[in-house]
């Protein structure tokens, strides 16, 4: 009973896992299945273009009919005002001219339709169909030509145009035209203009279809690229940069990327870097231990004295163990974004004086000379403890790295938002090419003198931290041989609420 009691949590833990790694899966299989980049503008640039296509084929069919409208209006009215001047000049005779009654005849065949002159009689004397002569016509629009009422008129009716005008002289109206035109040759070229708009419709979306097939290609090769990258970059592999090539912002995202692998490499190289310097600094003082204790193994006539003495020494190589572990651990609760900030008023001034007073008594060992100048009584919210342990860091290097006989000075300052402590020294100072490294987990510009003052490598990377951690920065000015000075400003006043609020976000993250 008792091992299955202690069984079943770990099934049901088992089981969690399992069904977490499902959704996992799931999750990243609908993530695939959505429709990609390339088919997307293809299939957007093909329905742009029919759109298009059929919009311009309706438009110039309709628009190019209208044209062929319009002139066949105007080809019948020129001809009706040749007729009409020959009426006119006749007074409605047809015999002069000779020609006049072929010419109206022609007009008809033209136009495929017929001629009708009328008298003011209303009598028809002149149809080209024949069916009408000297026969009485009463229409609307003839009454109307003939009273004066319109001198023209243009009707559209179902497969002609019909166009009616009256002929007058000096005024008087002697007789009405009127010339009815065909339009079956505008369905012809309705259909005509059709038959070849479907054809350059075709041939234009074969056209477009192959251009966005390209341009689909085109526009997702530099992302499919990116993407293939950053499975060989999760695999680990991160000594690829991608070439900078394409459209504007595939550039863009290809230097961000590499930016990015770039960054990558240098904090897996830290990281190793840490991990090997870490093993050292560690390894060492056992090493030393293990020599120590070995000798009084080894030697047989040790007396007391040299027992008291290995012992001491190896007092103090566990002391540097214990130093370094403790620096490491809390550079690592440094490192925690969630990592808990006890904000409180404090006032700077008095936390200078007591970081001092501590620093004093190794300063005069060495006849190093501390002098502090406060321009102003200043009162912050900040960690005091941590805040205390970064300028402790500070002012004791500057006390350590100095010249016998030397001095240092502390000054602080503010304005309107923040405060400044500013820490010059009359020390060793620091060459060109160490400047960018200080603040880097375990470095020295110089092993063994750190070594000899008791120093892991760690101060001035916990002093970054904290500083970093209260929102503010840190400045260095240093020359080799003519000392070095640190400036740290640090906001008066933090947002406390934003602070919170970043502590909440990283705390759900995890």
């Amino acid at each position: 009973m008792k091992n299955t009691e202690k069984e079943s949590p770990k099934n049901e833990k088992i089981e969690k896992k399992k069904i977490k790694q499902r959704e996992r899966a799931e999750k990243r299989q609908h993530q695939h299945m959505g429709i990609s980049l390339r088919w997307f503008v293809t299939v957007l640039v093909i329905v742009l273009c029919a759109a298009i296509m059929l919009v311009y084929s309706v438009l110039s069919s309709r628009l190019y009919v209208q044209r062929y409208q319009e002139q066949l209006e105007k080809n019948v009215m020129s001809q009706a005002e040749y007729i009409k001047n020959n009426l006119m000049e006749n007074q409605m005779s047809l015999k002069q001219p000779e020609n006049l009654e072929l010419r109206i005849e022609g007009v008809a065949m033209t136009f495929y339709g017929r001629v009708l002159v009328v008298n003011k009689d209303y009598r028809v004397i002149k149809d080209t169909y024949g069916n009408q002569e000297n026969a009485q016509i009463v229409n609307p629009d003839i009454i109307a030509a003939m009273t004066g009422e319109r001198s023209d008129c243009l009707n559209k009716k179902n497969g002609y145009l019909e166009y009616i005008t009256a002929v007058k002289d000096d005024g008087a109206v002697l007789g009405v035209l009127v010339i009815q035109a065909s339009t079956e040759s505008l369905k012809v070229i309705e259909r005509r203009v059709e038959r070849r708009n479907r054809m350059s419709f075709s041939l234009i979306m074969v056209i477009c279809i192959c251009a966005a097939c390209a341009i689909g290609n085109a526009s997702s090769r530099g992302i499919k690229r990116i993407n293939q990258q950053m499975e060989i970059a999760g695999d680990g592999q991160l000594e690829t940069q991608i070439p900078v090539r394409g459209f504007k912002e595939f550039k863009q995202l290809t230097e961000r990327y590499n930016a990015t692998i770039s960054k990558l490499k240098v904090i897996d190289s830290t990281r190793q870097e840490f991990v090997s310097n870490v093993s050292h600094e560690l390894k060492t003082p056992i090493t030393s231990m293990k020599v120590l204790a070995d000798s009084l193994i080894q030697n047989e006539s040790a007396d007391l004295a040299m027992y008291k003495e290995f012992m001491a020494d190896i007092v103090d190589e566990v002391d540097r163990e214990s130093k370094i572990i403790t620096d490491l651990l809390t550079l690592v609760k440094m490192d925690k974004k969630s990592a808990a900030m006890n904000i409180e008023e404090v006032k700077i001034n008095d936390l200078l004086e007591v970081i001092l007073k501590r620093v004093t008594p190794i300063a005069k060992s060495r006849g190093i000379q501390i002098t502090y100048e406060s321009y102003r009584d200043i009162t912050a919210w900040v960690d005091e403890v941590k805040l205390s342990l970064a300028l402790t860091n500070i002012i004791e290097n500057a006390v350590k790295y100095n010249v016998d006989n030397g001095w240092v000075k502390v000054t602080l300052n503010a304005d309107h938002r923040n405060f400044y402590v500013k820490v010059a020294d009359s020390g060793v100072g620091i060459p060109d090419d160490c400047k960018e490294h200080v603040f880097e987990r375990f470095y020295r510009v110089d092993k063994a003198r750190s070594r000899d003052t008791g120093g892991t490598g760690l101060g001035l990377a916990i002093t970054k931290s904290v500083i970093q951690m209260h929102k503010g920065s840190i400045k260095l000015y240093s020359e080799s041989g003519e000392g070095t000075t640190f400036t740290i400003r640090i906001p008066m006043k933090l947002e406390l609420d934003a602070m919170e609020e970043d502590a909440r976000k990283d705390g759900g993250a995890e």
